[in-house]
């Protein structure tokens, strides 16, 4: 079996809300070299019929014998991507027709392996996948270097790389800069998208070329209150680790900004959902 392209990653328990909506946006991406795996944590509703409903072969379904948790799924549909690019889609998420295409092209002519990540700008939908917010790291291309980016995004008070939606990554860094493994919890995604940025540039994409769904079943309604919290932390952790050069200035500003921002965010998530 010759090996895919790209790895889009969908892990899932109980998602079975969204997924057909998830699965169907990679299906009809317009770039076909890819493998699609559904890695299940043991759902207990209709996840499992869902994705049996499909015989696109692209697709592989893998289903733990037991719920192993977060993480630990996450990293179990890493083990089994093929790809030399993944995709990380939350099961809730969506894809939109050109977001392989555009970030393949990115990766696929850096010859010199310089680039770790790629990433785009992205949609807030809500439940019926309306469109309430466009978020964006920059309205123009940029390269910047792991250190520029780490400064960058700790001074924007929030997640500008984006959701694994967002973004596609080297599967080789996978084996650098080790596994999802975060001990602040409700950074998990951007504490690794910064450990793969000790390997490489971030390349970012001003298109939009996800959605990042908040409804009333997403983690990210639920989990609001500790966000804050985890996110002030996990800017003292960067800070502390002087690999990624935070400066005194984009540290302070980053922990005003986050301070405000997750109060905004709160609001925009009950709205979001009414």
């Amino acid at each position: 079996m010759s090996r895919p392209k790209v790895s889009v990653l969908i892990p899932v328990y109980n998602g079975a809300r969204f997924l057909r909506a998830a699965i169907d946006s990679v299906l009809n991406q317009q770039f076909s070299d890819f493998e699609l795996i559904i890695c299940d944590n043991a759902s207990q509703d209709e996840t499992p019929a869902i994705v049996k409903s499909y015989t696109d072969t692209r697709i592989r379904y893998h289903c733990n014998a037991q719920n192993i948790g977060l993480i630990p799924n996450w990293n179990m549909a890493c083990s089994l991507a093929r790809g030399m690019y993944i995709k990380l889609l939350p099961a809730d998420d969506v894809v939109y027709p050109f977001a392989l295409r555009d970030q393949v092209a990115v990766l696929d002519t850096d010859t010199l392996h310089a680039i770790a990540l790629v990433a785009s700008a992205r949609h807030i939908i809500n439940e019926t996948g309306k469109v309430v917010l466009t978020r964006r790291f920059s309205r123009r291309l940029q390269t910047l270097s792991g250190y520029e980016a780490v400064n960058r995004v700790i001074r924007s008070g929030g997640n500008g790389i984006g959701e694994g939606g967002a973004v596609m990554f080297r599967a080789s860094l996978l084996q650098k800069a080790g596994p999802f493994n975060s001990s602040i919890f409700y950074v998990l995604d951007l504490d690794q998208w910064f450990k793969f940025l000790q390997y490489g540039q971030l390349v970012y994409l001003p298109q939009v070329l996800s959605a990042f769904r908040v409804s009333s079943d997403s983690s990210s309604v639920r989990i609001a209150g500790q966000q804050r919290s985890d996110y002030i932390k996990f800017i003292s952790a960067v800070y502390k680790n002087k690999v990624y050069g935070l400066t005194p200035f984009n540290y302070c500003v980053g922990m005003f900004k986050t301070i405000i921002f997750t109060e905004l965010k709160k609001l925009m998530y009950r709205f979001v959902i009414r």
